[in-house]
């Protein structure tokens, strides 16, 4: 079993990576049949190669990950860490936009070079961690009121 402390410091990790950008650094971190959601509510993905992609495109966005104070759980495998993001418009926003998560953003007054800000959202991580200290499953729980287009 995993301390609270070596899974505190795992989920930790998980932000220092993503804020350097290093997907492998950040694969390492998982079990090659990890398990996700991103956010919760839309389809459990499987393994490494979904994970890099979906990792591949947040580093994309230049997300920066602010992390809160995380909380183990008594079960010996869970912690949670409330996060606050900030990331570029380009290129999650328009697949938000699409999906209703926010609105679209007013046009540009120089259309050749559209800048509608950046994205911010307040999401908790939600990790599971096996006996090998590697985290077997991740959730991100996030609604559409949690993200917001920034200026």
């Amino acid at each position: 079993m995993t301390t609270e402390r070596s899974r505190k410091k795992i989920v930790l990790e998980h932000c220092r990576r993503m804020n350097a950008g290093d997907v492998d650094g950040l694969l390492e971190l998982y079990t090659p049949d990890v398990t996700f959601a991103d956010p919760v509510g839309w389809p459990q993905q499987t393994g490494h190669a979904a994970l890099r992609a979906h990792l591949e495109s947040a580093v994309a966005a230049h997300v920066r990950e602010t992390p809160g104070e995380p909380v183990a759980g008594q079960d010996g495998k869970s912690v949670l860490l409330p996060v606050t993001s900030v990331m570029d418009y380009w290129p999650r926003g328009p697949v938000y936009v699409e999906r209703g998560w926010i609105p679209a953003p007013e046009q540009p007054e120089r259309p050749e070079q559209p800048d509608p800000g950046g994205l911010r959202c307040m999401y908790v991580l939600a990790l599971r961690v096996g006996e090998a200290g590697l985290v077997e499953d991740m959730r991100a729980f996030w609604g559409r009121g949690d993200i917001e287009i920034t200026g």
